[in-house]
């Protein structure tokens, strides 16, 4: 024990290194952490990654059936006219007929309001 007026260096020096032996299991702690996040991170990517892939590809599977079926129908559209071109050709006038009456209609009932 120091006496009055004598500095306990010996104490400060304890003192001092223990704090030091705390700071650094602290960042042994957090330096943990930190590599445990990155690992669940990089996972995370590697998992969002797979579902942007599996979208895509889904996405172009999806746009192949619809460009098929469009080529399909078109194909159906142009051997019946073929196959019987005056129903087409009748087909394709009531057709015109309705859409005709249709928006007359809606401007003739849109013009008295």
């Amino acid at each position: 024990m120091p006496n009055q007026g004598e500095i306990d260096y010996e104490g400060d020096i304890s003192s001092s290194r223990e704090q030091q032996r705390q700071l650094a299991e602290k960042a042994k702690q957090v330096g943990d952490q930190v590599a445990h996040a990155a690992g669940e991170v990089s996972q995370l990517k590697d998992v969002a990654s797979h579902a942007v892939e599996d979208a895509v590809t889904e996405a172009r599977r999806l746009a192949k059936r619809g460009r098929y079926a469009a080529e399909d129908l078109v194909d159906d559209a142009a051997h019946r006219i073929k196959r019987d071109p005056l129903s087409s050709v009748a087909i394709g006038m009531a057709i015109g007929l309705c859409v005709g009456l249709g928006t007359g209609w809606l401007m003739a009932r849109s013009a008295t309001e």
